[in-house]
């Protein structure tokens, strides 16, 4: 199924694309300037992390693995869906808020936000759901941003699943604010380097980009929902993104796109649990199902002798997984 192009249907964007400030990524430092103790030099990393789904603890575990350090100059940034059907969503945003992490909006987030507005829509405040009032944010059907074995509320809240708001019922309004503030795409520069084994311009978005469309006209539910591209009828050239899974996915399509370019851009998203850690020439995909009991991935991004290098880490999942088995990951 191809993705609905009704940008209305999303919970409205304040930033469509934002750049990651350059005194936050890793800059190329001789061996003799180098000293991990002082921010800004070598020890600078960007820590890039997949989706965490209100799973702090994992969360928590990770950058102790990373020996993640706001103090010596690492930056926290997050492919979205933060909150959402696991434990801890308040939690996992005051984490990112105290070390001052960015982030991309995810379906789940956005679905959030919507419940926020319904339920203020109703009147109806429990207990946080706070003064978020812009929409409506109605996602595409079979968009994904419910699992197929999750009951919608019953108390006539109909456009999203009990567990949606119940997560926006627990969420205060600074924390939905925060949530409501991040941009759908993040862009970073890095400093080149001829080793560097990570191009020098990087995306961060939820779920994809399609290829040979510039960023400021990407469709926005695409952004947050795609999985994999079909032609257009009639043209190879040109592709129409469907958040089916597909035989292969986006990034598949974007590494053989981006092979032909001069200048090249690695993307790097989540979302698509069920194919876990993609490592592409020029995509990186970090959603490793730790909501189902997984890992919880990063990448970290940082500069060497070697120019700015990158790796993955991982951590199996700290906290109660919703789902084990493998065929109901579908978020």
């Amino acid at each position: 199924m191809t993705l609905a192009a009704d940008a209305n249907k999303i919970f409205p964007i304040t930033t469509f694309i934002s750049d990651l400030p350059s005194n936050l990524t890793p800059q190329l430092v001789s061996s003799a300037e180098g000293n991990e103790n002082e921010p800004g030099s070598a020890a600078r990393r960007l820590v890039i992390v997949g989706d965490v789904h209100g799973m702090k603890r994992s969360l928590e575990a990770l950058l102790d693995n990373v020996g993640f350090d706001k103090g010596k100059g690492d930056h926290l940034i997050f492919v979205g869906d933060l909150v959402n059907k696991g434990p801890d969503s308040p939690g996992v945003i005051d984490l990112a808020v105290e070390l001052g992490a960015s982030a991309v909006r995810g379906n789940h987030d956005n679905a959030v936000l919507d419940a926020a507005v319904e339920i203020n829509a109703r009147g109806d405040h429990p207990t946080h759901a706070g003064d978020i009032t812009s929409g409506p944010a109605k996602l595409p059907e079979n968009s994904g941003a419910e699992s197929a074995n999750e009951t919608v509320a019953s108390d006539g809240l109909t456009r999203h699943s009990a567990t949606t708001y119940s997560t926006a019922r627990a969420l205060l309004t600074r924390q939905l604010d925060w949530l409501a503030a991040l941009p759908l795409i993040l862009r970073i520069r890095l400093p080149h380097h001829p080793t560097s084994s990570i191009d020098d311009t990087l995306v961060v978005v939820h779920a994809g980009l399609t290829p040979g469309i510039p960023l400021e006209k990407q469709d926005p539910h695409a952004v947050m929902l795609m999985r994999s591209l079909a032609h257009a009828p009639g043209d190879e050239g040109t592709f129409i993104p469907a958040e089916a899974s597909g035989e292969e996915g986006w990034a598949a399509q974007w590494d053989r796109w981006q092979d032909q370019l001069t200048t090249r851009t690695t993307v790097i998203f989540g979302h698509d649990a069920n194919r876990r850690l993609q490592l592409g020439r020029h995509a990186i995909g970090l959603d490793s199902a730790c909501l189902y009991g997984y890992h919880l991935s990063a990448l970290v991004i940082e500069s060497t002798d070697r120019g700015i290098q990158h790796r993955v880490v991982q951590v199996e999942c700290a906290d109660t997984p919703v789902v084990r088995t493998a065929k109901a990951v579908v978020t």
